[in-house]
């Protein structure tokens, strides 16, 4: 027989809502079942624990693996166990299960929802979640690390380091880390590495070490409270867009104007309509992709093209969380009209007084027609070079995304180099440098 421990939360949804305090201070002892529940709408891995018809809350989602890996391990429908610790607030129960095995190679989860998606846009790895996944990798192994050095001498694995063992100098700072950032990843990786870092933890005999056990253990029925959702929200789809804005990198990524649609297109096709549920409310969309237990390698790319929409002022939101928070849907339309100033900037100078004398030009030496398209035999070195000198004269911003817009093409950037690389001669080129520097 196996001994697995998990904690049950959410009484304050549930039929103890009304007395949750009370019913989580006198829960030692009591005897709960474990029900899966598939039929569940936002979470078909979703268990119940109810005490006999009394629906108390739900596993916590960081749990759930070892949940159904006993499940499978001992062919049952369902787990009975005794609740053996108790947090009254926010409440936590833990409950602890006799099994006949333990299946810990099964993996509960099918991803074949996500076969076939693809996204292919610019990868915008949010900081915070690509350092939080290394901080967790850290974590992991110098508690592994101090696990494997404590073995008993006869070779019996024992955690249970001695008070005054070597926690090492950067574990007690990368833990504190960790309580404050590990609500940024809401991937199931990051779930299993709350699982699996809290049960090293659990096993520690320090107190400081059993202290930040309890702190992660506390902090599953607050990881989707709305305040940690409406911060994390803030950081990825208003914070993270105006560093990147700072940065320049709005226009330095020019040649994804041309394929916005088809951007845009992939993220709407993301299994559970995830993107949609972000147009209608970023808040209860990070809810959304908790409950649906979504893989990094899926999640990272869908947040970077939602970025990546922002700062090409394609999104507009319905909803940001509570009724009546206005302020962050008016900082993203800030985003968005900031994104879409900067296109018509150099689109009103391709079309001033100024400019027109130039397309004249370009018109009588057969470049382009009259409403300045590129004519079948511009080749794409001479559409370089005409942007390059319009850009000059005309001191764009950007110099060669106006163009790539208005003529349906695109890597012009790397058409220069390729033509600095190889010095290959330009047809027709001194006529286009005449049209732009001769009076």
């Amino acid at each position: 027989m196996e001994k697995i421990r998990f904690d049950v939360v959410g009484l304050y949804h549930w039929d103890v809502r009304h007395c949750w305090k009370e019913y989580a201070t006198e829960a030692v002892g009591k005897q709960l079942t474990l029900q899966p529940q598939p039929e569940n709408m936002k979470d078909p891995y979703a268990v119940r624990a109810r005490e006999g018809g009394l629906h108390v809350g739900y596993v916590a989602v960081p749990d759930l693996d070892v949940i159904y890996q006993a499940l499978k391990g001992s062919s049952k429908q369902r787990l009975r166990g005794v609740v053996v610790e108790s947090n009254p607030e926010p409440p936590v129960l833990t409950v602890e299960c006799e099994v006949a095995r333990v299946d810990w190679d099964y993996e509960p989860f099918d991803d074949s929802i996500y076969a076939g998606w693809h996204y292919d846009g610019l990868p915008l790895m949010p900081p915070k979640l690509e350092q939080l996944s290394d901080l967790t990798d850290d974590i992991i192994d110098e508690l592994e690390s101090s696990q494997s050095s404590n073995l008993s001498p006869d070779g019996d694995v024992s955690a249970n380091l001695r008070p005054d063992s070597d926690v090492g100098p950067n574990l007690g700072s990368h833990l504190e880390a960790l309580l404050d950032s590990n609500l940024y990843d809401v991937s199931r990786e990051m779930t299993r590495a709350r699982y699996r870092i809290e049960c090293l933890l659990s096993a520690r005999e320090e107190p400081e070490m059993q202290a930040f056990a309890t702190k992660l253990r506390q902090q599953k029925g607050m990881l989707m409270r709305h305040e940690n959702r409406d911060r994390v929200a803030r950081y990825l789809f208003i914070d993270l867009p105006r560093q990147l804005y700072r940065d320049g990198l709005e226009n330095s990524h020019y040649t994804y104007d041309n394929r916005l649609q088809e951007l845009k297109s992939q993220l709407t096709s993301f299994p559970y309509q995830l993107y949609d549920k972000f147009l209608c409310d970023p808040v209860d969309f990070l809810r959304e992709v908790y409950y649906k237990h979504v893989p990094r390698k899926y999640l990272f790319p869908l947040l970077s093209g939602i970025v990546l929409m922002i700062l090409k002022g394609q999104v507009r939101i319905e909803r940001w969380g509570r009724e009546g928070d206005t302020e962050p849907i008016e900082a993203i339309k800030g985003l968005c009209k900031r994104s879409l100033a900067n296109k018509l900037s150099d689109n009103d100078i391709l079309i001033s007084e100024n400019a027109e004398k130039y397309w004249k030009k370009l018109e009588e030496k057969e470049f382009v027609d009259k409403g300045h398209k590129l004519l079948p035999s511009t080749t794409r070195q001479q559409a370089m070079l005409i942007a390059e000198n319009f850009a000059m004269k005309l001191k764009l911003k950007a110099k060669w995304k106006p163009f790539e817009r208005l003529w349906g093409i695109n890597n012009l950037a790397q058409e220069k180099w390729i033509h600095l690389e190889t010095c290959n001669e330009i047809s027709r080129a001194e006529e286009i440098e005449d049209i732009f520097f001769c009076k």
